[in-house]
């Protein structure tokens, strides 16, 4: 039974007792002061949670800008991230690199493997004159110094190999380390160079551009709408292959896929026996290997071409004459997946 909320109850035309009548109000203050005290403590109750919540809120969106600044992403470097300006633009030999272009510049791996970046912001725009650029085909970098280097494509190496081109105008891309290295020459040493392309460009007889293809910034897409995407179409992410890192330069390709297989290959020139390096070693699996002679060199016969040896990290390819080799391999690079 519920108890009331006063003690005393008074029949009409009857004398009240003062003592009951101040009873009665003494009980009502004491219920007025419960319910202030009830309602005082719901309230910081609810306070409090109310705080846990935004404390939680503002601790994601912590780490999701975090996330959106990728530089220890582990997962992708040598890229443009923002260009609220544009990348890059030219006029004659001068190159412009505009304000407020954010790169991921490699910078090492973690000790698990990861990649790691710098990530570098041009605060204004970079402007740089180039002149002895006569009919080449250029790479620009922006360095995470605010300098533009312009270098012939034939000088950009991506490998895991040191490269046997030496001088001052090369750059290597080790594609074990995550890092850029340029050749100092009064040292005869590799030095490694905080650095990322961020456009190719082709140069006239006057030192002049005649075409400019800047990089892209990176487009993001969340796993759960990746998801969302190909199950609509019927294919799970699961069953899903797909490109995780592409090169071309001249000849030399790879493409990387996701579940390990990758294609890759390129040319070599002169007669005997010439090891060609992979940019992937292959690893147990079986792989396929294909080989094709090309005219040019020191002859034009028809060398024959063959494989004398093979490794998980090159082939050994020999030719009885000067002759232009072309060679692919396919196969998986690990077991498992990247």
């Amino acid at each position: 039974m519920t108890e009331p909320l006063i003690p005393y109850t008074f029949v009409p035309g009857t004398k009240a007792k003062a003592q009951e009548v101040n009873a009665n109000f003494l009980s009502l203050a004491e219920q007025v002061q419960n319910v202030q005290s009830s309602a005082t403590s719901q309230v910081e109750e609810l306070e409090t949670s109310i705080n846990a919540q935004i404390d939680e809120v503002e601790e994601n969106i912590a780490q999701n800008y975090s996330e959106k600044n990728l530089a220890n992403t582990g997962m992708i470097t040598n890229t443009i991230l923002e260009a609220p300006n544009g990348v890059i633009s030219y006029e004659g030999g001068i190159i412009t690199v505009k304000a407020g272009v954010k790169v991921l510049m490699p910078n090492g791996r973690s000790d698990d493997g990861k990649m790691q970046n710098v990530e570098y912001t041009t605060t204004e725009a970079v402007q740089k004159t180039f002149n002895n650029m006569a009919n080449q085909g250029t790479t620009l970098f922006l360095n995470n110094d605010g300098t533009i280097d312009s270098i012939s494509r034939g000088n950009i190496f991506y490998k895991n190999v040191t490269p046997s081109t030496t001088s001052e105008n090369v750059r290597w891309y080790n594609t074990d380390e995550n890092k850029w290295y340029k050749y100092n020459t009064t040292e005869s040493e590799w030095n490694q160079i905080v650095t990322a392309p961020i456009a190719v460009a082709d140069w006239n007889a006057n030192s002049a551009v005649t075409s400019l293809t800047a990089s892209r910034p990176l487009n993001l897409v969340k796993f759960s709408d990746l998801q969302n995407f190909y199950t609509i179409r019927g294919i799970l992410p699961r069953d899903l292959d797909y490109v995780i890192a592409r090169y071309q330069n001249g000849w030399s390709f790879y493409t990387l896929y996701k579940s390990g297989w990758v294609r890759q290959g390129g040319y070599i020139t002169g007669n005997g026996a010439a090891n060609v390096n992979f940019f992937y070693s292959l690893g147990a699996a079986g792989y396929h290997i294909s080989v094709a002679r090309v005219s040019g060199g020191g002859t034009t016969s028809n060398v024959p071409v063959w494989i004398r040896a093979i490794q998980p990290t090159y082939i050994q390819l020999y030719s009885s004459g000067d002759t232009g080799k072309v060679w692919c391999t396919e196969g998986y690079t690990t077991i498992g997946e990247y």
